[in-house]
């Protein structure tokens, strides 16, 4: 056993580690700051929502973002409109993100069941319910940048509909600049 140390000591040496505690530290620095929980907290989050809703890291990283910025903006409108915080609002936001997770759980499951049984109609089922699973995550992603939209409308002393008005316009010319190439053909 003290020649395995020793010759693991002398490999990490030579990539200027002076010791394994060094080069430990250096492979998970979260313990050097004493950031070990949470990290292992993230982690873990990140684990079961990949296993159990069939979502990446990215893409639970790219929601908490966008509940958290709905949140925080929300709350800087409420200010601006003169509204208290209250745990009333919050929790209407906390009832948003279940409903959201328990619809993309569902098509998730179903995915999943669909995958385990063979056949070619399975496929086709866990394809399908693959597909209603990421429209639901692209939906939520879209709803969320609707509703910061709102928020800093009213952030800006702007109607709250400034914001999203301006985007439906958008919409508009895009629909008529599609109908113009399509009449052209």
């Amino acid at each position: 056993m003290n020649v395995l140390i020793q010759f693991i000591t002398k490999f990490l040496h030579s990539y200027d580690y002076a010791s394994i505690k060094d080069f430990c530290l250096s492979l998970c620095p979260s313990f050097k700051y004493n950031l070990q929980m949470p990290s292992i907290l993230i982690s873990s989050i990140l684990a079961f929502t990949s296993k159990y809703l069939g979502l990446g890291p990215v893409i639970v990283l790219a929601m908490f973002v966008a509940v958290i910025t709905e949140t925080v903006t929300g709350i800087q409108a409420s200010k601006k409109l003169g509204k208290k915080f209250e745990s009333f609002r919050f929790s209407r936001c906390v009832i948003k993100v279940a409903i959201w997770m328990i619809l993309v759980y569902i098509a998730n499951s179903f995915t999943l069941e669909c995958e385990s049984r063979d056949g070619w109609i399975n496929s086709i089922g866990a394809t399908f319910f693959d597909i209603v699973r990421l429209f639901i995550l692209i939906y939520f992603v879209i709803e969320y940048f609707i509703s910061i939209l709102e928020n800093l409308a009213v952030i800006d002393g702007r109607p709250k509909t400034d914001f999203t008005d301006a985007l439906h316009d958008l919409w508009k010319a895009i629909l008529e600049l599609f109908k113009g190439k399509i009449s052209n053909q």
